[in-house]
């Protein structure tokens, strides 16, 4: 007896993961584009794919934190915005694929929730609460970020609204590091 497929399905066929062109130290962008690995553009989308993981992994955290799920709805509009910011930078314009770019609405919403922490800062920060070490690794990693655009910046190559809001993404990070350790010290 011949088995029946599902009405509507289709099967789909897995894209590779390997192109033989990374073996000579290139890459393609979403354009199609071939550059070197260590290409400025490819070191940037490195770095936001580094920090999408690390808040892939706060996000996790909201089960177990009542802080994090508290910022869950900020996170995922973090990672819709850094997706954003890539493809502004991949298609070297906003518009396209990038709809939702980043804008000084985006850096008041994060000064915003910052202040609304109203934390009292007056000491060197150490963090030996699991969660806020992941939290500060975050910043470190929106930091090297930071750092790589700065080009860019230089380059006038991203709008100064998008470098604003990734400086003002670490201090996000910073101030969430130790809201959490203030609030969750045994975790």
């Amino acid at each position: 007896m011949k088995k029946s497929k599902p009405i509507g399905s289709k099967k789909r066929l897995a894209s590779k993961i390997y192109s033989f062109i990374g073996d000579d130290g290139f890459t393609r962008t979403l354009h199609g584009c071939t550059l070197s690995k260590d290409h400025c553009l490819i070191e940037v989308h490195g770095d936001i794919d580094a920090l999408q993981s690390m808040i892939d992994k706060l996000i996790a955290y909201a089960k177990y934190s009542d802080s994090m799920a508290e910022q869950k709805p900020l996170l995922l509009k973090v990672q819709l915005l850094l997706w954003q910011l890539g493809g502004e930078l991949s298609q070297k314009k906003v518009g396209g694929l990038v709809t939702k770019p980043i804008g000084e609405s985006d850096v008041v919403d994060l000064e915003k929730t910052i202040d609304s922490f109203e934390l009292d800062l007056h000491e060197f920060q150490r963090f030996n609460n699991l969660i806020a070490i992941d939290v500060n690794e975050t910043r470190i990693r929106t930091r090297k970020l930071e750092r790589t655009l700065t080009e860019y910046l230089k380059k006038s190559k991203i709008r100064p609204e998008v470098y604003k809001y990734i400086n003002r993404l670490s201090d996000y990070f910073f101030a969430l590091a130790v809201k959490i350790q203030q609030e969750e010290r045994d975790i």
